[in-house]
């Protein structure tokens, strides 16, 4: 059975993306980021529906620890190459 795939969606202070990933890089298998537009801060977070409530979780801290991070949204796909 094969599992979902899960994109998280915000936008960040573009300044702050390079630190974001390296967080999540550290945290090893629970996703894989891209900068959708430096220049607007917009990224995406690729995971599983496994792995995806600790990205969420990350990121909810991240922002407790003064990281702007804003407009987080959720999509599931069962086709990840059709994004």
């Amino acid at each position: 059975m094969t599992e979902s795939s899960v994109k998280i969606k915000f936008i960040a202070n573009r300044d702050q993306i390079l630190y974001i990933n390296s967080i999540l890089d550290s945290y090893d298998g629970i996703g894989i980021m891209r900068t959708i537009d430096r220049e607007k801060g917009h990224v995406a977070i690729y995971s599983t529906e496994s792995q995806h409530e600790k990205v969420l979780l990350l990121l909810k801290a991240l922002k407790k620890e003064g990281i702007y991070i804003k407009d987080i949204s959720v999509e599931r796909s069962e086709d990840v190459d059709s994004w």
